[in-house]
């Protein structure tokens, strides 16, 4: 279809976009068989009829018209250069690549050849288009006339491309001879392979080429950013997870790239302050951690340091601006309510004395943010929060809403393309640039100023040294000091970027590691040190280049914890008999141990770096029968690594048994530290309810002698008034038997009591 001059072909319902249909390797052969069959008799039908189209169209070259229905792509073709990148329409264009074999067969006596589409492009939806075309879409024309239109990637000797092996090609030709339409624009141009002498594609790569007879009248302005990141790997002071950093910082790493790329004239760079305190920790000689839980030197020393030297170079004369220490997961930690997290890392990029003046940028994932991640990003007072201009639906450079400030960058100004894959080389990125600037430029869409932000090597090594006549480069610092844009502050945030955020399980993690820095720093006396080490820990855990690397998080986080662990629990403990017995209610003592295992950082003293402070606290099963008296902080004094401290825990019981009691150290604060201890205290009171029944037997005895008294005190009353009134005879004292019947031996005074 048509869309302002540019032609773009629409694939079919149910057909590949990227490819050509798909077809197994046997029905390929069958078609090259059948193919050959036939070249002979129609061969020069189709050259003739070439030729004829483009005498009706003033054609200066004879094209072949390539294949619309084409195979399964038999190899990848990968672009190195092309040249110039704004060729002129007397000049010559030349491209440069690779061609591998990706099949399971020999490509036979391949071939690569210069290809092109005649249509100009001159406006947005023409590019979008163009993206979003089959690698087929359109079908254009190969050049194959004059030398250097083509090349033969094989021999004689060799007339085959083995499976898995590659072949370089270099292919040009004068912009004459290209033919293209009069009108200025961006054409798509490319290379083709064929096999054989086949005129069915095995290999396609096309690019963007603006052809312009003149320059436009109207210019912009585009700020370039730099993101200087990278995926953290700080353990511990001199030690690595691995060693991605010495590859990235050494000659032709990422780093390096991105670096150089900083450092041209006018850029602007933005550099995360955990980056430079791991180049810095390289910088002072460093090891790696194996897989086995070793350690090997580290090879990155010189590197870093020559990174760090042009760092501190680039600081004196560019514009610069320093993101969250780690680069956090802006997002998932909003959306999780951990903004802790984010403040942890604010606090610890303040921290790294290279990079601390410089004025803070929050750069969410992706540039993708909701009103949630916005505010949350707000809350740290940032220079501005950089977004994506597809978060803000196309607004910008510079916005405001509610006192919050915004910066919006091309989400797709440094994108490859147009396909098939690999279309996200320099190359690509390169001419896409140059192409999406030239259309936003002369549509009149264009607006004051335009941001790109460069990130990977090769956006990094796509851009020329000189901006195209049409751009003019301004530092970022510029824009910002503008008057902003009022916004009404709406977002798009699709489903699609919440569900790359850190998952629920590194989230998890990540909580686990805050909880235990935090008690770890707590538990310390002089634990300064340790609570800003904390903030750059989390930080790094919280990083967004863990997004979809879930092992690789874990693995990283796994020997942090793991150390945390056992300084907590192994290293901090308590020393008890696990049964005590006790006779007593009150004033009953046991001895206790507290112990700091953990080992000297320093002098060993008080003032050592290891020595801690804790409380030891005892939770009885049952409060209402026994309780144990706390030992404070106080009483167990600062406790020097390598010592001990030795106290009685006080009980006190109400009732007999046995009551579970668990003892647990706590920091000043109360986190728990080092392991529970079970311990069964037995109260059996014994002595006490001894004398109780003493007591009691006493207080019977006088009870009972008094009341006999009583009694035989009123029974000799009884029997002297019966005797004066001649009454019946007396009866024993102690019984109805007469006295008279009980002898001498039983009388009232022999038996008495």
């Amino acid at each position: 279809m048509s869309r302002r001059g540019t032609r773009v072909r629409v694939h079919p319902a149910g057909a590949r976009t990227g490819g050509a249909p798909r077809s197994s390797p046997g029905a390929a052969r069958a078609a090259r068989t059948r193919t050959a069959a036939l070249r002979g008799a129609l061969g020069s039908l189709v050259l003739a009829l070439a030729a004829g189209a483009a005498v009706v169209l003033g054609l200066g070259a004879h094209p072949v018209a390539a294949a619309a229905a084409e195979p399964t792509s038999l190899a990848t073709i990968s672009l190195t250069s092309i040249k110039p990148s704004l060729p002129s329409r007397d000049g010559t264009i030349t491209l440069s690549g690779k061609v591998t074999n990706t099949s399971k067969d020999p490509i036979v006596r391949p071939q690569a050849l210069l290809w092109r589409d005649q249509a100009p492009i001159t406006d947005v939806d023409g590019l979008d288009a163009a993206l979003d075309s089959a690698s087929n879409s359109p079908i254009g024309s190969r050049l194959y006339q004059k030398p250097g239109q083509f090349q033969d990637l094989y021999t004689a000797a060799e007339p085959d491309l083995a499976p898995g092996a590659s072949a370089t090609f270099t292919v040009s030709a004068e912009m004459a001879d290209l033919a293209l339409a009069p009108t200025d624009g961006v054409y798509l141009v490319g290379v083709q392979v064929l096999q054989n002498g086949v005129p069915v594609a095995v290999a396609r790569t096309r690019v963007f080429v603006p052809v312009l007879s003149e320059d436009p009248e109207r210019t912009s302005q585009v700020a370039t950013l730099v993101v200087l990141d990278s995926r953290p790997s700080y353990l511990a002071p001199g030690l690595l997870a691995d060693d991605h950093l010495a590859r990235d910082v050494a000659a032709g790493g990422r780093l390096r790239a991105l670096l150089d790329a900083a450092g041209r004239d006018r850029a602007s760079y933005a550099v995360d302050p955990a980056l430079v305190a791991e180049l810095e920790t390289m910088r002072a000689g460093y090891s790696v951690r194996t897989a086995d839980g070793g350690t090997t030197p580290g090879p990155g020393q010189a590197d870093a340091a020559r990174w760090l030297a042009d760092l501190a170079q680039l600081r004196a004369d560019h514009d610069g601006y320093r993101l969250l220490f780690g680069s956090p997961d802006v997002a998932a930690l909003a959306h999780a309510r951990r903004t802790q997290v984010l403040e942890a890392a604010a606090d610890a990029g303040a921290r790294v004395e290279a990079t601390a003046d410089l004025p803070l940028l929050v750069l969410p994932y992706g540039g993708a943010a909701d009103g949630t991640t916005l505010r949350a990003a707000a809350a740290l007072r940032p220079r501005a929060v950089l977004l994506s201009d597809s978060a803000t639906r196309g607004a910008g450079p510079l916005l405001e809403a509610d006192g919050v400030r915004v910066l919006t960058y091309g989400a797709a100004s440094l994108g490859g393309g147009p396909g098939p894959d690999p279309s996200d080389d320099a190359v690509h990125i390169q001419q896409r640039s140059l192409a999406a600037s030239w259309v936003e430029t002369t549509s009149g869409e264009t607006r004051a100023a335009h941001v790109r932000v460069v990130r990977t090597t090769a956006q990094a090594t796509s851009a020329d040294r000189t901006d195209p006549p049409w751009s003019e480069a301004t530092p970022l610092g510029e824009i910002l000091e503008r008057s902003p844009q009022r916004w009404s502050g709406t977002l798009r945030y699709p489903s699609s970027a919440a569900d790359d955020e850190l998952t629920a399980t590194q989230l998890a993690a990540l909580a686990r590691l805050d909880d235990a820095e935090r008690t770890w720093s707590d538990l310390l006396v002089h634990g300064d040190a340790a609570s800003d080490a904390a903030d750059a820990a989390v930080a790094r855990a919280a990083s967004g280049s863990w997004r979809g690397q879930q092992r690789r998080s874990t693995a990283y986080l796994a020997p942090q914890q793991a150390s945390l662990d056992t300084r907590l629990t192994e290293q901090v403990r308590i020393s008890s008999i696990r049964k005590v017995s006790t006779v007593a209610q009150q004033g009953v003592e046991f001895p206790i141990t507290v112990r700091n295992d953990l080992a000297p950082q320093g002098d060993g003293g008080p003032d050592d770096p290891a020595a801690i402070r804790v409380r030891l606290d005892f939770v009885s099963d049952n409060s209402r029968r026994l309780t144990v008296r706390s030992i404070t902080s106080d009483t167990i004094g600062t406790l020097a690594p390598d010592s001990g401290f030795t106290g009685n825990a006080a009980v006190t019981a109400r009732a007999n048994g046995t009551v579970p009691v668990v003892a647990q150290l706590y920091t000043e604060s109360g986190r728990k530290v080092g392991r529970p201890v079970p311990i069964e205290v037995q109260v059996t009171q014994n002595g006490t309810t001894g004398w109780a029944i003493a007591v009691v037997a006493g207080l019977v005895l006088v009870g009972s002698t008094t009341w006999r008294i009583r009694q035989v005190q009123r029974e000799r009353a009884r029997q002297a008034a019966d005797a004066a009134g001649g009454g019946a005879p007396a009866t024993g004292a102690l019984g109805s038997v007469p006295s008279s019947e009980l002898g001498t031996r039983h009388d009232d005074a022999s038996v008495g009591s």
